[in-house]
């Protein structure tokens, strides 16, 4: 009966001792849902959005991006020309909010630089992570980007379509 008893005791605390699993605890202040969560999201897709614009990874989101930056040049180089030529013309789109009614080259670089960098970013976010599958948004992600194209495309054909210091009639122009 001792040897039964020895045995029964034995197989119990060998079978629990082997059964226990340890996890190990979690460092305080490494929550996965805390303060910088978001802000460390968004600087690794900007970092992605750099790697992938400089390696040349993505051959129709790099042509999108590189015809964006043309026409918003465009656009501010004959932005700047009309301005510097005729004192009476202002800036009247919404990004008078933004650079001001009479803006310099060092606004509109500035100004450029942000937009067409939040708009890669969010170009290159919804190509990368959406639903490949649907068929709907194998062209969602051209949205920030083309509508941004368009708007300098066409703000660029307006200003070089300017008539500097005419009068009515069209004489005395510059």
């Amino acid at each position: 009966m001792k040897q039964f008893f020895a045995f029964a005791l034995d197989f119990l605390f060998s079978s629990s001792a082997a059964a226990q699993h340890f996890e190990a605890a979690q460092p305080s202040g490494r929550e996965h849902g805390g303060l910088f969560a978001v802000p460390g999201a968004v600087a690794g897709e900007v970092a992605a959005t750099a790697r992938d614009f400089a390696t040349f990874r993505d051959k129709q989101w790099e042509i999108l991006t590189f015809a964006q930056i043309g026409a918003a040049t465009a656009d501010a180089e004959t932005s700047l020309y009309n301005i510097r030529n005729d004192p009476s013309i202002r800036e009247i789109g919404v990004s008078r909010f933004f650079i001001g009614s009479r803006p310099d080259a060092h606004k509109y670089i500035v100004a450029g630089l942000v937009e067409i960098t939040v708009e890669a970013v969010a170009g290159h976010y919804l190509r990368n992570h959406g639903p490949a599958h649907k068929w709907y948004w194998r062209a969602v992600w051209t949205l920030p980007q083309s509508f941004s194209l368009y708007e300098h495309t066409r703000a660029s054909i307006h200003n070089s379509q300017e008539t500097l210091g005419c009068d009515a009639v069209g004489q005395e122009c510059r």
